[in-house]
């Protein structure tokens, strides 16, 4: 629209953040949560000070304190890749103080771990938070991926308003060396700027507007391809900049040339295509017509989506959340993707995985193609995630 001002955000709006560098005990945002309101913690380059140890997260009450429990329920799966050799496998654990939001994550200098976190904690019912983290273990080539994590502090009515983060219960001379966290509010009101002829029931941003808008956070779209039928593939050429941090990349009415066929992807970098082995390990579940499911570990493919058809209105969707700047290895890009089997009748089918690519090299774009022929449709965009 037209108008006079700064673009406004809404969405996602940064409420804390903190950077740490050094060997820290325990890192704390407080006073933060607003009730009944959900939010998205990002982490990002987590290293402990020792090798091989898990970070974790408790919940804060109004003063701070850490909220009286009996304990935390938490299940999830997980699986592995680059040359692990693990099962991938569900579980589920009763903590006496801490979630578990990675696993034994590596302290070398280029070894790291990440969360993506969706939660409401500041409620008086159950404090209930959905996870999923990636990471780089303490031996050379050996990547974990919690797939699905869920937690809940079930025993406490008081209502949470602040987070502790710690590494393996801040014991043992155990602490967070390196990390990147990040709070984002889900927005709560619709185009609050007010124009010059604003009326009390309107909900936007009138033409002609002069003024501005508070600064918001958000994912900011840096790139959109659609693709038209024959394309070989949607290629991203310098969309990756030191302007974020990290990206998200969606897929929408993706479709195949030829039935059955897998989406893939490779990086690029300031030379060309990333050619080199992509290790996957995810968890797939099948519906409508199938019930069954299953852990694929080790795979040394760029999976995204799987088997998607081209019958009727067979097409496959995916979100994923990928660090392409980052120094460390390996590249992780994190997806969930919903598709339809060739055939009609074949099953729907939900993955949810990691890709990793070991190599320390700054990526600048990224391409996305069919494990065989072209593409039929499909959109593909991509955002940097504000801080």
């Amino acid at each position: 629209m037209k108008y006079i001002g700064t673009d406004p955000r809404e969405g996602a709006t940064l409420v804390a953040s903190s950077d740490v560098t050094s060997d820290t005990s325990s890192i704390t945002l407080t006073g933060i949560f607003e009730p009944e309101v959900m939010y998205f913690i990002n982490v990002i380059d987590y290293r402990p000070k020792n090798d091989q140890r898990t970070l974790q997260y408790r919940w804060l009450d109004s003063s701070d304190n850490a909220i009286s429990i009996t304990n935390y329920q938490e299940g999830g799966s997980f699986g592995f890749s680059g040359g692990a050799g693990s099962t991938g496998a569900r579980y589920n654990a009763d903590r006496s103080a801490y979630v578990n939001l990675t696993s034994g994550t590596g302290n070398a200098s280029d070894e790291a771990g990440n969360v993506e976190m969706w939660t409401v904690p500041n409620t008086a019912n159950e404090k209930m938070a959905f996870h999923r983290s990636n990471y780089h273990t303490g031996a050379d080539e050996d990547y974990g991926s919690k797939f699905a994590g869920g937690s809940r502090l079930n025993t406490s009515s008081t209502r949470a308003e602040g987070i502790e983060f710690v590494c393996d219960g801040n014991t043992g001379g155990h602490q967070i060396n390196n990390v990147s966290i990040r709070v984002y509010k889900l927005g709560t009101t619709v185009n609050p700027l007010k124009s010059i002829s604003h009326r009390q029931e309107d909900n936007y941003i009138k033409s002609k507007y002069i003024g501005t808008s508070p600064k918001g956070q958000g994912w900011v779209k840096v790139a959109e391809a659609t693709a038209s039928d024959g394309d070989s593939a949607l290629d991203f050429e310098d969309c990756f900049t030191s302007n974020f941090k990290r990206y998200v990349i969606t897929g929408t009415d993706c479709r195949p040339q030829t039935g059955n066929r897998h989406l893939y992807f490779q990086y690029r970098d300031a030379v060309g295509l990333n050619t080199g082995t992509y290790n996957d390990t995810f968890f797939v579940a099948y519906s409508n017509g199938a019930s069954t499911s299953g852990f694929n570990d080790d795979e040394t493919i760029p999976l995204i989506m799987g088997n998607i058809g081209t019958i009727n209105d067979e097409v496959g969707h995916f979100i994923s959340f990928v660090d392409p700047r980052s120094t460390n290895t390996p590249k992780f890009l994190s997806y969930r993707s919903i598709g339809q089997q060739d055939g009609g009748v074949k099953p729907t089918t939900y993955i949810t995985g990691t890709v990793a690519y070991n190599d320390a090299t700054v990526m600048t774009g990224i391409k996305f193609y069919w494990s065989g022929g072209n593409f039929e449709k499909g959109t593909i965009k991509i955002y940097g995630v504000q801080e």
